[in-house]
């Protein structure tokens, strides 16, 4: 009789090394393919091509250390910043595809509805011109919000970027990244949505309208992932516009953050960003609007006392730049500037002022994106820089599987 103990072993290796046992075992003619790939996944695919199931995980370990100007001792602070799982693949044909992806860190889910469940979507895509995506989706108004937080060259997105994005939300889109057929030169989004963000249901009216147009006139490039990994060798641009229209919401940032009590809003969204990469040089930037149709919702509680909402309308933008020395070392930097707007001044919220970011980072790319150690260092700061401010500095490491 063999010994239990190295048929569990056989086991693991054939586990860990499916393609080992698979020269051992040939599979039936039948049977599903297998593959697996650091960066891609497990991928399953039927014998005849007609379903598959892409399975994908990630987790970012971060380590951050904060201080004031000033201050005492810094905080310092050990996090799983993001844990997710992707479930992606066909069915029945390559033209109906479909997208869960689930987050299982505690900033991977909201503070007050404690639910995974990030992306759920269904795409049909056999009209060049005409595809349509529904269910829960990242709103396409932004570049970097709907970059994957995977594929960032900084530990994490501009404080402009997390004050005016439009997060997640649920709804349909109609969209094509190859209008007319240009060889990707031309884009475009619309949407509509609920307007209350992921995971929420409201039989409030109102809801939420998204446009998006995109040029890339020097022909498509990966537009949609921060740094210059593949080195382009003649210059790629891609030129997006985005507007969005938030009626009647009770998110304090227009589809994410706090609800209001009683308070409700209509936003009126604009944005313009830029990607330009060439020879290892990555340039991103953007400036974003958002502003409310009323200042505040004032009323008194079931005691009498009153009680103010404030909304939340600001003006931002923030470019940053990365050069690529080989496949593996990169140098970042980036400024921000975050404002409020004032529509009344009889009436302004004094927890809302306005921020810079100014900082710097280095990334070592073992395997792209897949696999990568980054750190950054960041100065945050109020109207100059002579006010103070406060220090970060991060370090992270990520596993893209």
């Amino acid at each position: 009789m063999r010994n239990p103990s190295s048929l569990v072993f056989a086991g693991l290796i054939a586990v860990s090394f499916p393609g080992a046992a698979l020269a051992q075992s040939p599979a039936p003619e039948g049977a599903p393919r297998v593959r697996a790939a650091l960066g891609h996944g497990v991928t399953v695919t039927s014998s005849d091509g007609a379903f598959e199931l892409n399975l994908r995980a990630r987790a970012q370990i971060r380590f951050t250390l904060t201080g004031e100007e000033g201050g005492g001792d810094p905080a310092t602070e050990f996090s799983i910043r993001r844990m997710r799982l992707v479930l992606q693949g066909h069915a029945l044909s390559n033209e109906l595809q479909y997208y869960i992806q689930l987050g299982f860190s505690n900033r991977d889910t909201e503070p007050d509805l404690r639910l995974p469940l990030r992306d759920a979507y269904v795409t049909w895509n056999r009209l060049r011109d005409l595809q349509v995506r529904t269910g829960q989706m990242k709103v396409p108004f932004d570049r970097q919000r709907v970059i994957s937080s995977s594929a960032q060259q900084f530990v994490d997105r501009s404080i402009v970027t997390g004050e005016l994005n439009l997060d997640r939300d649920v709804g349909v889109q109609l969209f094509s990244r190859d209008l007319f057929g240009l060889g990707r030169r031309l884009g475009y989004q619309l949407g509509v949505f609920g307007g209350d963000g992921r995971n929420r249901l409201s039989s409030e009216s109102g809801l939420l309208w998204v446009a998006r147009l995109e040029f890339t006139p020097m022909g498509s490039f990966d537009d949609y992932l921060e740094s210059d990994l593949d080195r382009h060798e003649s210059p790629r641009l891609s030129v997006g516009v985005g507007v969005a229209y938030n009626q009647n919401t009770r998110r304090s940032r227009s589809t994410f953050e706090t609800s209001y009590d009683r308070g409700r809003f209509d936003y009126l969204h604009g944005e313009a960003d830029l990607s330009f990469k060439w020879r290892g040089l990555s340039v991103l930037g953007a400036a974003l609007l958002r502003r409310a149709n009323a200042a505040a919702h004032q009323f008194n509680t079931a005691g009498g006392a009153p009680t103010i909402e404030y909304s939340r309308s600001f003006f931002g933008w923030f470019a940053q730049a990365g050069y690529l020395f080989n496949r593996h070392f990169e140098v970042v930097a980036r400024y921000g500037d975050l404002r409020p707007t004032v529509l009344d001044q009889a009436t302004v919220d004094p927890s809302q002022r306005r921020r810079h970011e100014l900082g710097g980072g280095l990334n070592w790319y073992f395997q792209g994106h897949a696999l990568k150690l980054q750190t950054d260092y960041f100065y945050y700061y109020g109207e100059s820089l002579s006010d103070r401010g406060e220090h970060q500095a991060r370090l992270q490491m990520q596993l893209f599987f």
